[in-house]
């Protein structure tokens, strides 16, 4: 009989959990799967059904103020944390639907469909830099730059600043952690501030003189009179280039992984290139970007039959139950073939990711365009580290060369 898992040791500052999490999960789904864990204040949630039954229950708040003040929100929010403006991801309705349908207007499938040209012709860009390099790092060279320029582009921001937003980008990754150090905050405000004072800058700049980007797009808006103001929309940019931005370049990386430790998965993508979208479904049922999400409920609850307290932390641990072998035969198997890929990767219920459409499209292009142009890639056998993002999940780094060793 294994030790439940608990605290830090369900964190990625935990070896084991950071680089085999699986280990953990398993664990927990046979011996406590409604698991309380006292040490940070949160109940972890590891089976798929308690998961999506979580994600669609309407009646569950991700409010940080609906929380008890021993759960891992209370115990970890700043007044830093507090003073921040709120994006959807933490608003409940009639303002999280307000704002949700304000920015879908803008945001919408006509203008993701739109980019699908120009996200493969940035592709192409970076994957013309790389040609004629001995080896490179993957995650540098291309998975992380190439989503920092689509939002840039749809954004309409100046080309020469995207070196700052991955700055930014990287420097806002760990806004999740629940270890919140005085440098972490430190760190956290200097990014935030600029990031949000650069946004300001462009808006007045729109507001001026629209143009056809998706800030001037976000600008116009309106439904029924209402129109989202200038601080709603900084929140809603900054959202787009943390969010957007991390999960994408670890989606791609994830992604890239799984087929080079998987020779006959690869073969297949390289004969069938149409399979490129089974295995970036298959990539978020396994190794999704996103490791968990969290409701809070505001009345006594019950979950898998276990009673959960009102104002409790619930943490749905997404890669465990894309995992559950009660969902998926062989559940830790790469498999793009896999009739089944259901996933949790994007959240669920009112809270589905509204970018979901965009991360989607941007792997399959960059996944596809990657091995059409270098078909014989192979990882390079430089050692393969996780990222240490209290919710990203990804590798620091992925050294590859173009061609088998």
């Amino acid at each position: 009989m294994h030790d439940v898992p608990t605290g830090l040791q369900l964190t990625v500052f935990d070896e084991t959990f950071r680089n085999r999490p699986y280990e953990f999960f398993e664990i927990l789904r046979r011996v406590d799967p409604v698991h309380l864990d006292t040490m940070l204040g949160r109940i972890a949630l590891t089976r798929a059904a308690d998961v999506a039954a979580v994600l669609k229950n309407r009646s569950l708040s991700v409010d940080h103020s609906n929380a008890g003040p021993d759960s891992i929100v209370q115990k970890f929010i700043t007044a830093q944390d507090r003073e921040a403006p709120r994006s959807m991801l933490v608003l409940d309705d009639p303002d999280h639907g307000r704002l949700r349908r304000l920015v879908s207007y803008a945001f919408n499938a006509r203008a993701i469909d739109a980019m699908k040209p120009k996200v493969a012709a940035i592709a192409d860009t970076l994957l013309d830099a790389i040609d004629g390099m001995e080896s490179f790092d993957l995650v540098e060279a291309y998975a992380a730059p190439l989503p920092i320029i689509v939002i840039a582009d749809m954004l309409g921001v100046d080309p020469a600043d995207r070196g700052e937003f991955r700055r930014w980008s990287k420097g806002l990754a760990n806004v999740f952690s629940p270890v919140r150090t005085p440098e972490l905050l430190a760190g956290l405000k200097a990014n935030s501030d600029e990031l949000s004072a650069y946004f300001g800058r462009v808006i007045a700049e729109r507001r001026a003189v629209p143009r056809e980007d998706l800030i001037s797009a976000l600008i116009s808006v309106q439904e029924d009179g209402d129109r989202l103001n200038d601080e709603e929309i900084v929140t809603m940019c900054n959202l787009l280039l943390l969010a957007g931005n991390l999960t994408t370049t670890d989606l791609i990386g994830n992604t890239v992984l799984a087929l080079l430790t998987h020779s006959d998965q690869r073969a297949k993508l390289i004969a069938r290139p149409e399979l490129v979208v089974e295995a970036v479904e298959e990539t978020l049922r396994r190794d999704p970007p996103v490791m968990q999400s969290l409701r809070i409920p505001t009345e006594d609850y019950f979950i898998g039959g276990v009673p959960v307290s009102a104002g409790s932390a619930i943490t749905t641990f997404l890669m465990a139950a894309g995992q559950d072998p009660a969902l998926h035969a062989n559940p830790l198997a790469y498999d793009i073939e896999r009739a089944d890929k259901t996933h949790f990767a994007f959240g669920g219920g009112v809270h589905f990711c509204l970018g979901a459409p965009l991360a989607r499209i941007e792997a399959q292009i960059a996944i596809a365009r990657l091995f059409e142009r270098l078909p014989g890639l192979s990882l390079a056998g430089k050692p393969i580290e996780r990222n240490m993002s209290a919710a990203f999940n990804g590798v620091k780094e992925l050294w590859v060369v173009p061609q088998p060793v």
